[in-house]
């Protein structure tokens, strides 16, 4: 069954990833991103790709960057999971890819191999990779994991690290995103600035020393930020509070971080020295330690820079 989808911006998402029909010397056909035609027939597109991809894991970043790639024209051939049905969710939303669960690719074609696996799985996977004897190039996804742990496969290889968070369930806009890119050698990075290019408008060189940090700054700036709108969250649940009614402060206060600083754009009693109402919020968060203990730490912190 197909299901259609329409994202923020009113694209159109249509799932799976299948040609859908021909209509005269046209083909009308979806990524997993948007509609689009495409003036080649099917059985061209496999001689046209410009990478055939193995799209080593099938998890979230998997999930969006899979179909990503084969809209720019590129094919993948193959999924591997540990869980072989997650692979073969994956194939489901990609042209004609096969899922697998084992890390023998010495008889592939592809030429162009993504280790979109967990940080802990990736050293792991390099290990157990075996790769073909033709040229291809292999990279990782990961923004804390290091160039330095594919160059035990001896060939020509990179980092390839869109900075975004990512759900199965949430279509996403590649076009503005941004991808961090870094390659072993001047040529390998040069190829895959243009990949990237191909993708997103917004495309970095980043080696892998200044990654680790943004990865520290995106856990700062994603996954606590986040966290805290979860507790907020309980506690409006709690107290038979409607959630959504901050939702404009919580956009405001993003906008406007993003427009003059996060820094300058601090506000609350922190940030002005109210100490007594913080003991009064305090008080009120007696009954659970640990959303206390987050508050003051967090009030200290901004009394401190401001």
């Amino acid at each position: 069954m197909q299901r259609f989808e329409l994202d923020g911006t009113g694209r159109l998402h249509v799932y799976p990833t299948k040609w859908l029909f021909i209509t005269g010397h046209y083909e009308f056909a979806n990524h997993g991103k948007s509609l689009f035609f495409a003036c080649n027939r099917k059985q061209d597109k496999q001689k046209k790709a410009m990478y055939k991809i193995a799209m080593i894991g099938a998890g979230n970043v998997a999930w969006h960057l899979a179909p990503a790639l084969e809209q720019c024209g590129h094919l993948v051939t193959t999924v591997y999971s540990r869980r072989l049905h997650h692979a073969a969710a994956l194939c489901e939303r990609l042209y004609e890819a096969e899922a697998t669960d084992s890390l023998d690719f010495s008889e592939t074609a592809a030429n162009f191999f993504v280790l979109s696996v967990s940080d802990d799985a990736l050293p792991v996977v390099v290990d157990r990779l075996i790769l073909p004897e033709h040229p291809l190039m292999v990279v990782h996804t990961s923004g804390s994991r290091p160039l330095e742990v594919l160059r035990v496969l001896e060939v020509p290889h990179g980092v390839f690290y869109p900075l975004q968070t990512f759900s199965k369930t949430k279509p996403l806009d590649w076009h503005r995103l941004p991808i961090c890119v870094e390659g072993n050698t001047p040529e390998t990075e040069a190829r895959l600035l243009r990949l990237a290019r191909a993708l997103s408008t917004r495309v970095y060189q980043v080696n892998s020393e200044r990654r680790r940090y943004l990865h520290v700054a995106a856990v700062f700036a994603c996954n606590f930020t986040n966290h805290l709108l979860a507790l907020a969250e309980d506690l409006c649940e709690q107290y038979d509070l409607d959630f959504d009614m901050l939702r404009p402060l919580v956009g405001e206060t993003i906008e406007k971080a993003m427009q003059i600083g996060a820094r300058q754009a601090q506000t609350g009693p922190a940030a002005r020295g109210d100490v007594e109402l913080i003991e009064q919020h305090l008080r009120l968060l007696a009954h659970d330690p640990d959303k206390q203990r987050i508050y003051r730490l967090l009030s200290e912190s901004i009394l401190n820079q401001h």
